[in-house]
Formats: structure tokens, C-alpha cells, sequence
């Protein structure tokens, strides 16, 4: 049988892309009564296509998933973007550096980022996760875009955790769930329901896991993931830094209509008890006030709440931090200290006016 010489191009024809079969929101568009406007209201629940609540209800708050490929910045891709009106995405950066659209040479350029933009709320945060619902179908992925600061922290660390205890965390079932958070602003409280992912795993289940890395990541090495789908006028962002707007709508638009809030609280990445509701969280929020981003301020809460205490990956992820600024902190003193003392630690060290001295000076018994 003959067969031609050239019948492959190569690195494209050994690519294989997975398709995107939909989104799943965290939100939906609601209209106000009184000025004929839509704007955006959280769900407690996620906002699933037809196919998904045919097996998770209507309102799921929680869902079966796996991540296809083993590579966090194809899976769950983050950046601040800044999109212009029907001309799409306009500037995209990673809190260092952005490539803004020049309006005269239609020709992306290198600006600082980032830019007073985001100051104004124009700029947001944004992250696209891209995942598997195994119940629903193996054949492609969904997308869920997510503006919260405190998802955005919380899916990092569950993939670096599971990446630990399993060495990948590619084909690993997880579960992505909905998380009730009360969090203060402005002397007003409020409560938002973000994203944590959690492994339910025993040491066997691990062990098993384990024993099939080598064969996963071998056979998913050549998988590629559709480009995040920003183009979604029914996507919208919100910053829940704002208080949330009067409830006074219609019924919400259409599923394909939802959109998903941000909020920038951190939580621990902790497995929750297995019942039907979460129970609701302690908060930081930090003022938004960039120019003194180094204050932090803890809400006091009615009854009693145990402080918790961060986690072996937090602890990780704050001495990566520190280190960039040149500081170095004592592993053993940190996991003495509670989650509140961390956040304001970890907001001092990333704040504009970084001051070592005055760090060093307020958290000095961390130091090493």
C-alpha cells in the first residue's frame, strides 16, 4: 500500500485539543425596576447548562470535577484584562508587566502594570478554570470564569496541595464547591459565596493514585485546551468590594446570562465536614485604598469564633512571598501565628509603601 512521504506536520499534528462544551457561572443578570438596567447578582449555587442539571439539580453548590492536564497556567490561566466596549480585550497584564492595544496602530505595546485603571474598576482580575465534569461528560471542558480574589487563592493552593500529595493533579477527581463567607466593607456585612477545591481521598485512594502518574501524565502530555472564551457579554465581573445593589429586579435572565463576582478574602484550603451546608467563615478585607494597603482591618463577629490557624501550603506560599522582598521568616514561628496575623503580614509585604523596617519591626519574633 503506498503511502506519501510527508503526511504530518510536526509539533501540530501530534496536538490533540480538547473541545469546550460550555460555562458554568457563578451568578446571573438581574434588572432593576427602577432604573430598567441590568446589573449582576451572585448566585449561592453554580448556574449550570441544561445537561449538567439534568444530573446536579438546578442549583448545585456542589460539583464532581477533574482538571485534564497537568500545567496550572492551561488550566486555570489568571491576569488583569481590561476590555473596551465591542473591540474585546484591550490590555492584559500579570501585575508587572501588560500588553495594552496602541489605538492608532492597532499594535499591542508593553505598558507598566499595573495602571490607574484598575484603581477606577475598568481593570479586573480575572481567571478562566477550565475542568472536566466526569458525570457529565469525559469528551471536552467547561469553563467557569472567576473575579475572585479569594477563589482565585484557594483553587491555586488546592492544585499545589494535590500536587504534593499525589505528584499531579491532572485526571485527579475533585470536588469544586461553593462556600458561604462573611466578609465586612465600609461597616457594611455581607455574604459571598466563593470557590474552594477539595480532595476526598483516604491513603489508599492516594496509593492508587500515585501508581498511575507516571501513566497519566504520559498520555496527557499532548492534550491541548480550547483559548479562554472572554467574548461573553453575559460573563460580567464584579468587584464585591462594592456593597451589593438594592435586590429590587425581575427574575433573572436565562442561564447563559450569569456572571461571576470577586471578592479578596483568603481562606485556609481545608476539607470541609461531608453535610448538605457549609458553615460560614471569618473574613479579612483589606481598604481599597492602594495607597495604604498595609492596614488591615479584622471583623468582629457576634458568638464564638475560633481563629484558625494557615495551613503547611500557606505557610509555603508566604516564605515564597517574603523571599521576594528579601526576607526571610522562621517556618516554626509562622505556624504558631493565626490566619488574621498572616493576612496582615502577607498585605504588608505586598503593599506599594512596603517598608521593611516597619515590617520586620511589627512581626519581628518571625523573623529569621
Amino acid at each position: 500500500m503506498f503511502k506519501a512521504r510527508f503526511t504530518k506536520i510536526k509539533e501540530l499534528s501530534e496536538r490533540r485539543r480538547l473541545p469546550r462544551l460550555g460555562k458554568i457561572r457563578l451568578g446571573v443578570k438581574m434588572v432593576s425596576m427602577k432604573t430598567k438596567k441590568e446589573y449582576p447578582k451572585e448566585t449561592q449555587f453554580f448556574v449550570v447548562p441544561p445537561e449538567v442539571a439534568k444530573v446536579y439539580g438546578e442549583k448545585p453548590t456542589s460539583l464532581d470535577v477533574m482538571v485534564p492536564i497537568n500545567d496550572p497556567e492551561v488550566v486555570f490561566p489568571q491576569a488583569y484584562k481590561w476590555f473596551g466596549g465591542q473591540r474585546g480585550l484591550k490590555c492584559i497584564g500579570d501585575g508587572e508587566a501588560a500588553l495594552r492595544l496602541n489605538e492608532e496602530t492597532r499594535a499591542m505595546q508593553e505598558i507598566v502594570c499595573p495602571c490607574e485603571r484598575l484603581d477606577g474598576g475598568e481593570c479586573q482580575k480575572m481567571a478562566n478554570f477550565m475542568v472536566i465534569l466526569p458525570k457529565i461528560n469525559m469528551g471536552g471542558v467547561y469553563q467557569i470564569d472567576i473575579g475572585s480574589y479569594n477563589s482565585i487563592v484557594d483553587i491555586n493552593s488546592g492544585l499545589d496541595y494535590v500536587q504534593a500529595l499525589v505528584g499531579r493533579f491532572a485526571m485527579v477527581p475533585l470536588r469544586l464547591c461553593r462556600a458561604p463567607k462573611e466578609t465586612h466593607f465600609g461597616g457594611q456585612k455581607q455574604i459571598h459565596y466563593t470557590l474552594q477545591l477539595f480532595l476526598d481521598a483516604d491513603v489508599d485512594t492516594l496509593n492508587a493514585l500515585r501508581e498511575n502518574t507516571s501513566r497519566v501524565l504520559l498520555s496527557t502530555r499532548n492534550l491541548a485546551l480550547p483559548p479562554s472564551e472572554d467574548a461573553d457579554l453575559g460573563a460580567i465581573v464584579v468587584d464585591d468590594k462594592e456593597p451589593e445593589k438594592e435586590q429590587v429586579a425581575v427574575p433573572p435572565a436565562p442561564r447563559e446570562k450569569g456572571i461571576q463576582s470577586a471578592t479578596r478574602e483568603r481562606t485556609p484550603v481545608v476539607a470541609p465536614e461531608k453535610r448538605s451546608s457549609l458553615p460560614i467563615q471569618k473574613s479579612l478585607v483589606v481598604s481599597p485604598d492602594r495607597s495604604n494597603e498595609s492596614k488591615v482591618k479584622s471583623p468582629e463577629l457576634k458568638g464564638n469564633f475560633e481563629e484558625p490557624r494557615i495551613t503547611e501550603q500557606q505557610i509555603e506560599a508566604i516564605k515564597k512571598i517574603a523571599s521576594g522582598k528579601a526576607i526571610t521568616l522562621y517556618p516554626d514561628a509562622l505556624r504558631k501565628i493565626s490566619f488574621s496575623d498572616a493576612s496582615r503580614l502577607v498585605e504588608a509585604i505586598q503593599a506599594n509603601d512596603f517598608d521593611p523596617e516597619e515590617v520586620c519591626g511589627e512581626f519581628r519574633e518571625l523573623l529569621s
